[in-house]
């Protein structure tokens, strides 16, 4: 559930690059299509930011505890290994495989019927 870096940090580290580094060194067109690429990284960070937390508002309903992210994914490791919560973890634990597969292969978790 939790990748570090995640794709947050990348998206955001790829736009400080493009608006510090790259930017700078082009001028006309180029510079204006590197600030919307730029734009887009944040954009996309923003939306993948979101998705965090209804991870973590998921977790949270799931375990009746607040925390960070990294914090709920500790307690919810203890649970599963003290074999509670099986049934009731399974979709959430499932629906991140699948955002995973579709990230590392898309068209992978396509219903093939």
């Amino acid at each position: 559930m939790i990748d570090r870096p995640d794709a947050t940090l990348l998206l955001e580290a790829m736009a400080a690059t493009l608006t510090d580094k790259v930017m700078p060194e082009l001028s006309g067109g180029a510079q204006h299509q590197a600030r919307i690429v730029a734009n887009l990284c944040h954009i996309v960070a923003r939306d993948l930011a979101d998705d965090a937390t209804d991870t973590a508002a998921a977790l949270t309903a799931l375990l009746g505890t607040e925390g960070s992210l990294d914090d709920l994914a500790a307690v919810l490791d203890h649970r599963l290994a003290a074999g509670e919560l099986l049934d009731e973890a399974l979709p959430l634990l499932l629906a991140d495989a699948a955002r995973r597969a579709e990230i590392a292969k898309p068209g992978y978790t396509d219903d093939a019927s």
